[in-house]
């Protein structure tokens, strides 16, 4: 019983574009894309919050200095 390869072949070729597979393609991109993007953003909070206090200090200090 030999099977015809060429039908085996049409699917995979039709597959991705059909809705079942790119939704939750796109689904698990866009997740993955906002929680990397939520998670740099709470590991960099404290390191800019103590750089955001260093850079106030001089911007304060050169508008001392220009005074």
């Amino acid at each position: 019983m030999k099977t015809s390869i060429l039908p085996i072949y049409l699917l995979c070729l039709m597959a991705p574009s059909c809705s079942l597979v790119t939704v939750p393609v796109k689904t698990a991109g866009k997740i993955v894309t906002t929680t990397v993007s939520t998670t740099g953003h709470v590991v960099a909070a404290p390191f800019d919050a103590v750089g955001g206090h260093k850079d106030r200090k001089e911007a304060r200090r050169d508008k001392e200095e220009e005074l």
